[in-house]
């Protein structure tokens, strides 16, 4: 057993190192289930474009989608994070609606008056209020599996997600989906820091203690930059905070050059094959003339975009989780958002 293996028996006490071993059998299982949907309501329309609505884990599911769709769709997707709708939605949107629990209040609100707006409305939960709501408005609800904690199941939320993408045709599907999840099994096993060899997941994570994280990724991959903050925020407690090229270039690349800023800042950043080059220009100049010890460049692998992005969620997973374990939190725990969730209950 590992350093990192002994500090897991101790705390990770609800099982979120399995979960992240369960990515890829999540996938492949939601991808399995999409034959048995009923989707006669959506599938033969004609939608102006997507909205996602969603919170936390279950909104992260939608920004994958835009930048997969971004690259090689057919409609524009848009993630919405909060109560309320977009003033300019019309009946014409299809809109994707996930609750992990089915009771997040924000994505039951916007779902609500997505219904009255007459949008057609599919919903993700695992039951709850989401379940019952959209049934009996005659809407469109897909079953995912429950007992977990959000943001471990985004093989089961965006895997449902994006094989719906695939049946409802507005976005395509890599040609071999079998070896892609195979790779990624792969990449699940070379990160489990509890399993003897070298532990690259945990130098990375040593290596953040006392610091902030910035996480950075090229335009493509945006996302990845997006939940991988949220990772080390929810899982190992720690502040992280994203950023994307070429934005990045036009305002926050003056403080990375600023003498004396970047001493307490550590630095992730995602890249892969397909970055536009004017983009790999800039991250290469960006990494010859700013000195941060320590930045870490992940290059994302991968025959696909789809890949690519899912290769960031694993090693973020296991990195977030690898920095609760070194700080002594157990990585499922989130005292705070319970404390939140109660007052707002009263």
């Amino acid at each position: 057993m590992t350093a990192l293996g002994d500090l897991a028996e101790s705390l990770d006490a609800e099982g979120m190192l399995g979960h992240l071993r369960n990515f890829p059998g999540d996938l492949a299982a939601a991808w399995d289930r999409s034959g048995d949907w009923d989707l006669s309501k959506v599938e033969r329309v004609k939608f102006a474009g997507v909205l996602c609505l969603g919170m936390g884990g279950s909104a992260s599911g939608g920004d994958f989608l835009a930048a997969l769709s971004t690259a090689d769709g057919c409609l524009p997707f848009i993630a919405h994070r909060g109560y309320g709708l977009p003033a300019w939605l019309s009946e014409h949107w299809l809109v994707i609606a996930t609750s992990y629990s089915g009771n997040t209040e924000e994505t039951l609100d916007a779902t609500d008056a997505a219904i009255e707006l007459g949008c057609e409305v599919v919903g993700l939960s695992s039951g709850g209020a989401l379940q019952s709501r959209l049934q009996t408005a005659d809407q469109t609800w897909i079953s995912l599996p429950g007992g977990q904690p959000p943001r471990s199941a985004f093989g089961h939320i965006f895997g449902t997600q994006i094989a719906l993408a695939w049946r409802l045709g507005i976005i395509s599907p890599p040609e071999d989906i079998g070896g892609m999840l195979e790779r990624v099994s792969d990449a699940v096993e070379a990160c489990d820091f509890t399993l003897e060899g070298e532990d690259v997941i945990g130098e990375i994570a040593a290596s953040l203690e006392g610091r902030q994280v910035s996480v950075i990724a090229t335009q493509s991959l945006a996302p990845t930059a997006y939940r991988a903050a949220c990772q080390l925020n929810e899982n190992g407690g720690i502040f992280a905070r994203p950023h994307v090229l070429p934005e990045m270039n036009h305002n926050e690349v003056v403080a990375w050059g600023e003498a004396g800023a970047t001493d307490d800042q550590a630095l992730i950043i995602f890249s892969w094959d397909g970055n536009h080059d004017r983009n790999q220009m800039r991250l290469d100049w960006f990494l010859e003339h700013i000195e941060v010890d320590p930045t870490w460049g992940l290059l994302c692998e991968g025959d696909s975009h789809l890949e690519a992005l899912l290769y960031a969620v694993v090693m973020m997973d296991w990195i977030s989780c690898a920095v609760a374990l070194l700080r002594g939190k157990d990585p499922t725990a989130i005292g705070p958002i319970i404390g939140l969730k109660e007052h707002l209950s009263q």
